[in-house]
C-alpha cells in the first residue's frame, strides 16, 4: 500500500516534521492530518502503541508595544491558547471518529494505521509555540519560557503552567527546548516516557518552577530518566542544562548511545520502502 505523507505546510511545521521524523521515524509520524476537506486536525500526530501524541504548532510574531504585559497576553492567546483549542478538538475527533482521519486536504487518503481503542488510548498534548524567544531573552535573560505549574492560563508573562480549557497537562516547547528535547529523547518511547514523568511531576505539587524546559530535561536525565521524589516544594537550579550537558560522564553516555543510530537508519530505510509501496516480503 502506497501513501503520501505531508511534510509540513509552514516553515515551522516543516522543521517540526523533520525533527520528529528523525527522532520517532516516519512510520509513526504523520504531519498535517485532516478531519474534513480543508479542515486540519492537527499539525502532527505520533502514534506509538496505545500512546498518541498530538502536536499543534504556532509561530506568531511577538508584539513590540511599550505594554509588555499586553504583548504577552496577545501572543499567548494567538499561540498557546489557540494551539490548545486545536488539540482538544483533535482529542474529541480521535475519540469519536478515529476512522475519519486523512493524510491530505481533500480527504482521499485515510491514515494508514489503526489508532488505539478509546478505552486504551493515552493522549499526550504538545504545543510548539515559537516567536517569544527574543522577548524572553530581553526580559528574563534567556531565550526560553519559564515553567510554573501554579500559574494558570498565562497570567504571568513569559511563563507557562496549567491551561483551564485542556483536559490534561499541555507540554509547551519553544525555540530553545524543541530540538534539544527531541534530540536527547530520540525515540518515541523515550519522549513519551518523559511526557508521562513530567505530567506526574506537575500534578504532585512539590515542583515550583524551572527557568526553562531544558533545565527540567536536565534534571530528568541526570537522575537516570526520572524525577526524584521530593516532599518539600523546590525550584530547579537555573542553567542546569548547560551544566549537565557539559559533564564528562553525561557526554560519554551520549557517545555510547550513538550505536543505536545504525538501527534507526535501518528501520527508517525499511519504513521508506513500506511508505513507497515497494517493500516485498
Amino acid at each position: 500500500m502506497k501513501f503520501v505523507r505531508a511534510v509540513g505546510l509552514t516553515e515551522s511545521e516543516k522543521i517540526l516534521a523533520e525533527l520528529c521524523n528523525e527522532s520517532f521515524l516516519q512510520l509513526w509520524t504523520y504531519p498535517n492530518l485532516f478531519s474534513k476537506p480543508g479542515k486540519e486536525l492537527c499539525d502532527l500526530l505520533v502514534v506509538f502503541g496505545n500512546d498518541v501524541v498530538i502536536f499543534s504548532d504556532k509561530n506568531c510574531a511577538y508584539g513590540t508595544s511599550d505594554d509588555e504585559d499586553l504583548n504577552w497576553k496577545r501572543w499567548y492567546k494567538k499561540s498557546i491558547a489557540h494551539s490548545v483549542a486545536q488539540i482538544e478538538n483533535a482529542v474529541s475527533w480521535i475519540s469519536d471518529r478515529s476512522n475519519e482521519i486523512y493524510l491530505d486536504a481533500k480527504c482521499t487518503q485515510r491514515l494508514p494505521i489503526r489508532l488505539p481503542h478509546t478505552e486504551d488510548v493515552r493522549i499526550h498534548r504538545v504545543c510548539v509555540a515559537l516567536g517569544a524567544s527574543a522577548a524572553a531573552k530581553a526580559r528574563l535573560g534567556r531565550p526560553s519560557l519559564r515553567i510554573e505549574p501554579g500559574i494558570k492560563d498565562g497570567t504571568k508573562p513569559l511563563t507557562v503552567g496549567r491551561l483551564s480549557h485542556a483536559r490534561g497537562w499541555v507540554h509547551v516547547f519553544d525555540e530553545e527546548s524543541l530540538s534539544t528535547v527531541l534530540k536527547q529523547l530520540s525515540t518515541a518511547s523515550d519522549f513519551i516516557s518523559y511526557l508521562n514523568a513530567k505530567s506526574d511531576l506537575l500534578g504532585i505539587g512539590t515542583f515550583v518552577s524551572a527557568e526553562s524546559e531544558t533545565d527540567l530535561l536536565a534534571r530528568y536525565l541526570w537522575h537516570n530518566r526520572t524525577f526524584p521524589n521530593e516532599t518539600e516544594p523546590y525550584v530547579i537550579e537555573p542553567d542546569l542544562w548547560r551544566k549537565v550537558s557539559n559533564d564528562v560522564s553525561f557526554r560519554a553516555g551520549r557517545k555510547e548511545d550513538e550505536v543505536s543510530y545504525f538501527w534507526d537508519r535501518l528501520v527508517e530505510r525499511l519504513t521508506g520502502f513500506f511508505v513507497e509501496g515497494t517493500l516485498q516480503t
